[in-house]
């Protein structure tokens, strides 16, 4: 259990440290410490659908939960794929590991010559109904092609 817990809080600060750019912020109404979470969801985008990840605060303990995008015709919905307990404590701790307080008004532009990637929106309620907001358009991958098939 605990290590299940490790390995999400790991990929967590993996994916929230990677998009830690702070250009283009708006830093007037920003936060120094985050001391309560209510709310986070962390949406990446790719070509081949989507992954969110939730803080859900309406279980007993909360729950970090892993979604998958599904598409069914016209409807889109989430479908869960994993969710551990995770304190309200370990996700205040987190964001402020990761400096998302700094995060709060980002809005990244579309890399000009960048033809895929991946596209992310990080959104949390934070310290009692502060909103913290990201968004940044094709994360270059890398390697930008497949490599050959060696057979």
């Amino acid at each position: 259990m605990k290590k299940r817990i490790l390995a999400a809080v790991m990929i967590l600060t993996t994916l929230l440290g990677m998009f830690g750019c702070t250009k283009g912020m708006d830093k007037t109404n920003s936060i120094k410490t985050i001391t309560s979470v209510e709310t986070m969801e962390l949406t990446l985008r790719g070509m081949r659908g989507g992954t969110v990840y939730k803080f859900d605060t309406q279980t007993d303990p909360p729950e970090l939960c892993r979604y998958r995008e599904k598409y069914s015709g016209t409807e889109d919905f989430l479908e869960l794929e994993k969710s551990i307990p995770f304190s309200h404590e370990m996700m205040t701790e987190l964001m402020n590991t990761c400096g998302i307080s700094r995060w709060d008004g980002f809005h990244g532009a579309h890399p000009k010559n960048v033809s895929d990637g991946i596209m992310f929106r990080f959104e949390a309620s934070v310290n009692g109904g502060h909103t913290i907001t990201k968004v940044c358009f094709s994360i270059p991958l890398t390697p930008r092609f497949p490599p050959p098939n060696p057979f």
